[in-house]
Formats: structure tokens, C-alpha cells, sequence
């Protein structure tokens, strides 16, 4: 008799969803909790415990919740894990493939929920491979997607992501000044330009109390950030090319020659 069949073994279930907005609008983390709770109990299995990933990616090799499923898994906490479905585990074939043959190593038997695989039998196993190069297919896609819009979005200037320097905060989709942060990066400018150190600077700064964006001491290797930084002179950096954008310059490119010659 199949060991799916026996009641009593300990399971154990994975949840993850890559960002936020997924996790209210798709697929997300309450749902798989569910589904995973609901098939867990139909079997008659004893529930141990539901890892969950939030905002983490399927590509990204650092998953705190599924490295501590894996390291319980060898010390024999459970006897089976069951995932919402294939592309949780992970974006690419290989990864999946090398984390339920992990977990089959030490015994325990995998099931996703979706694709209605147990890869403890050699059909599952076969489907198992069969719907992760499918899984890994669909985020390719995907990653092209998003990138192709980023390109486009960047050849017009558009703020594509990331962080914004001090000075600047995202306001919707677009990017406006902060008044109080651009004077002192204007100040920071002018300062250099009068050939003051870089070490005058900060010790300027942080002697008037004004704070950086974190609300902490200025170092000189801020400073000399924000003065190698040409985002102020209202460009963006697009394969290798600085570009005017569309948000608001700070400082002049005269000045920032003046300051980086």
C-alpha cells in the first residue's frame, strides 16, 4: 500500500509569492495556506507546519523558509511536503528537480497541489520534470516582458526602478525634488566647485546637524557619491549612455564638470 495512503504522517506545507501585489491579487500566500491545509486534511495527515516566503523571488537562491524546510526535512521532522504548486519551488528545472531529490534522499515525498503530481511514483516524477521546463518557460517569458518594458521605458527617460539618490522621492510614477534635500545637494556642489575636501564637506554637514537620508551622519564616501552621481543633472544611465530623463535636474552639467574635472 502506497505510504500516501496511511494516515497519520507528518506533512508539512510551502508557500511563497514574489511580491506584494501578487500576494493581494493573485495567488496568494492565504490561498495556498488553504489549499494546502484542505488537502492535508483530506488525507488524514498531521499537520507540523507551513513555511512561508514572502517577496521573494523563485529564481532567488537565498530562501530563508526553504532552506529551514530542507535542513528540518534531513533531520527527519515530516514525511511529506506539500507545495501549492511546481513554480513555488522554484523557476528553473534544475532547481526543482535538485530540491525534490533532496527531500526524496531523506525520505520524504513531495506533492504539487496544481499539476496533481506525487513524485513518489515514476509517472509523477516524469510529470514533475515535464511541468517544471514548463514553469521555467512561462518566467522566461515573463523576465523578457518585463525587460522589454523597461528598455522601451528608458529609452524615453522613464524611471525604471531602483534607488533614488538623496534629493528625490517617487511620487506615483513620477519623480519630484525634495526642496530641503536638493539645496544641501546643491550646497555639496558648491562646495567642491570652491575646492573644499571632500572631509570639509561632511564635517560641514554633519556640524550643521543636517542629516542624510536615513537620518544618519554623513561619511565621505557619500558625499563623494552624490558628486559622481550625473542622475542630478537630470540624465539616467541607459546601456552604458547617460540620457535626459524626465525628471528634474539639480544641478547644472556646467557644475558638475567643474566638480568632477
Amino acid at each position: 500500500m502506497d505510504r500516501k495512503m496511511q494516515e497519520g504522517l507528518r506533512a508539512v506545507g510551502y508557500i511563497r509569492v514574489s511580491q506584494e501585489r501578487a500576494a493581494r491579487n493573485g495567488y496568494g500566500l492565504g490561498a495556498q495556506e488553504a489549499d494546502i491545509r484542505k488537502h492535508i486534511d483530506y488525507k488524514g495527515w498531521k499537520l507540523v507546519e507551513v513555511y512561508q516566503e514572502s517577496g521573494v523571488s523563485g529564481y532567488k537562491k537565498d530562501r530563508p523558509a526553504l532552506d529551514r524546510l530542507l535542513q528540518d526535512a534531513e533531520n527527519g521532522r515530516f514525511d511529506v511536503v506539500v507545495f501549492p504548486s511546481i513554480d513555488r519551488v522554484g523557476r528553473s528545472v534544475k532547481d526543482v528537480i535538485e530540491i525534490d531529490s533532496f527531500l526524496r534522499k531523506h525520505n520524504v515525498d513531495t506533492v504539487f497541489l496544481r499539476e496533481g503530481v506525487d513524485t513518489s511514483t515514476p509517472t509523477g516524477a516524469l510529470y514533475r520534470n515535464i511541468m517544471s521546463s514548463v514553469a521555467e518557460f512561462e518566467g522566461r517569458l515573463i523576465y523578457e516582458r518585463l525587460s522589454k518594458g523597461k528598455r522601451e521605458k528608458a529609452t524615453e527617460g522613464g524611471y525604471i526602478g531602483g534607488w533614488l539618490p538623496y534629493g528625490y522621492v517617487k511620487d506615483g510614477d513620477n519623480i519630484i525634488i525634495v526642496k530641503k534635500e536638493a539645496e544641501t545637494v546643491e550646497q555639496i556642489f558648491q562646495w567642491k566647485s570652491e575646492g573644499q575636501t571632500l572631509q570639509w564637506i561632511c564635517d560641514r554637514l554633519n556640524g550643521d546637524g543636517i542629516k542624510t537620508k536615513r537620518g544618519g551622519k554623513w561619511q565621505v564616501s557619500t558625499i563623494r557619491g552624490i558628486l559622481k552621481n550625473r542622475f542630478y543633472t537630470g540624465r539616467v544611465e541607459f546601456e552604458g549612455t547617460f540620457i535626459r530623463a524626465q525628471h528634474d535636474a539639480i544641478i547644472s552639467d556646467l557644475l558638475f564638470r567643474n566638480c568632477n574635472e
